[in-house]
This record gives structure tokens, C-alpha cells and sequence, in this order.
């Protein structure tokens, strides 16, 4: 695919928050023009202002405007909120971006109507902006790497939608590893135990080390954990002294339940 030829479509974010606004960001960063994106969010009086700081404010739209602009639509909201966001009415084609976690493709093919539909799970906003992102996604589709090798993902297109179960929680990892340490023997047995006949995962595991800040640990935490999402679960699990093992799978347990 042509760079020239992908920049002409319209690019519609729905849900501003980090990993929205990271990704944004990098696109920008990369010369995607900026009259060629649009975004929509809540409405939180804290998300303008950081849409302010970024200088996307100009981006701003009502989701009914947004869908009917857009060739490729990013969802980067909660799981939580995707519902209330109510139908889409999209054109079968119209290529949909899932960021988030829980969310099976037949559900969001349901709600949005299109037919041609790819999720990803990325590690944290600050992995996107730095150009360290480690991402899994299903399945694979030319424009949608396209646009992963744009953001810089170090990116694994999975075999079957359930292997994305295994990425949310990669996903979870630079955060979980700041609460127990990698390299100690339970942790090792642990994650080997969790991967199963998955290998890939051990190999991502090591790669989600190289992502744990050196500092501000408590406020990148804080930044990747969704109120409600699978990181906060499996944060809370290890706080409550449970086995890394266990923790993982209270995390899978709670994408489950956001599914």
C-alpha cells in the first residue's frame, strides 16, 4: 500500500482517552494530516483539556458526523461504554479498529454493522508514543497493518480470536511488572505456566519488561489501568497477595465479564 494513497482516508477516533489520544498523536507525528482526522469522547471537562494541551481540539465531532465522514473508524473507548454508544449503521466495508479489551468482533460487527472488523491490544498510551508499542491483533488485514507499522507496533497477528485473551493481558504486563518482579523464579514459573501451549506470550513477556518505567511507577500504573478493565483487575489480585499466576487469570476472568 501506497503511504500517499493510505493518507487520503478519513479517520475517525471514537473515545479520546490516552491510548485514543496517543494514537492520534503518533499518527500526526508520522505527517498524517490533521483535516483527515476526527474524534469524538465523553464530554469530560478533563478530556477537552488535555485535547486542548494536545492541539486536537479542532478535531471534534459528534459520533453521527464522525461515522458518516470515515473510511476507518479507531475505537479506543472503555468496553464499559461501547453500548451506550448505540448503532452505527455502517457500510459493510468500512474498515473497524477495536483498541479495546473484551469485546468480541461478532458483537462489535453486530453493533457497527460493518462486516470488515480487526481488533488490536497495544501495551500503554506512552509505548505508542515512544514507538515502543507491543500489540496482538485479529485478523490480519493490509490497511490495518498498514496503519500498526505506521504507529510503530511491534505487532503479532494471532491465529484465532481467542489467542487475544492472551494479548489483553500482554498488554497488562509493563504495569503488573511494576508490582512483582519478572526475573524471580515464581514469576518465571508463573508466566510459563500461563502461556500454555501459547509460546509466543513467554516471548512478549520479555519484551513487556523492557517497558517498565524506571520512575513515576505509581502514576504510569494509574495511566494504563481503565477503571473497571482488566489491568485494575489483575493489579488488584496481586495487592490482595495473590500468585502472579492467579492475578493473570483474575484478569482473564474480568475480560470475560467485559465480554
Amino acid at each position: 500500500m501506497i503511504k500517499e494513497d493510505f493518507f487520503k482516508n478519513k479517520i475517525g477516533v471514537i473515545g479520546a482517552g490516552n491510548i485514543g489520544r496517543s494514537v492520534i498523536l503518533k499518527l500526526l507525528e508520522k505527517g498524517y494530516p490533521y483535516d483527515n482526522i476526527q474524534l469524538s469522547y465523553n464530554g469530560s471537562i478533563f478530556t477537552f483539556s488535555a485535547l486542548f494541551d494536545d492541539n486536537l481540539v479542532d478535531m471534534i465531532s459528534d459520533n453521527s458526523r464522525l461515522v458518516n465522514d470515515s473510511s476507518i473508524i479507531l475505537l479506543s473507548v472503555p468496553p464499559q461504554s461501547f453500548e451506550k454508544i448505540g448503532d452505527f449503521g455502517l457500510d459493510k466495508d468500512t474498515l473497524v479498529i477495536s483498541f479495546m479489551a473484551g469485546i468480541s468482533i461478532d458483537k462489535i460487527k453486530k453493533q457497527t454493522k460493518s462486516e470488515n472488523v480487526v481488533r488490536v491490544i497495544p501495551t500503554g498510551p506512552d509505548t505508542i508514543k515512544n514507538s515502543c508499542a507491543i500489540a496482538g491483533t485479529y485478523p490480519g488485514n493490509a490497511a490495518a497493518d498498514f496503519l500498526f507499522d505506521l504507529l510503530d507496533f511491534d505487532y503479532y497477528v494471532v491465529d484465532s480470536e481467542d489467542k487475544m485473551d492472551y494479548m489483553v493481558i500482554a498488554g497488562c504486563l509493563p504495569a503488573v511488572y511494576c508490582r512483582v518482579d519478572p526475573h524471580s523464579n515464581e514469576s518465571v514459573r508463573d508466566i510459563q505456566r500461563f502461556a500454555g501451549d501459547f509460546d509466543e506470550f513467554i516471548e512478549i513477556s520479555k519484551k513487556a519488561e523492557k517497558l517498565v518505567p524506571t520512575d513515576n511507577i505509581d502514576e504510569f500504573v494509574k495511566q494504563v489501568s481503565t477503571p473497571g478493565g482488566v489491568t485494575e483487575a489483575i493489579i488488584s489480585s496481586l495487592d490482595q497477595g495473590n500468585s502472579l499466576y492467579d492475578s493473570l487469570l483474575a484478569g482473564i476472568k474480568r475480560n470475560n465479564e467485559l465480554s
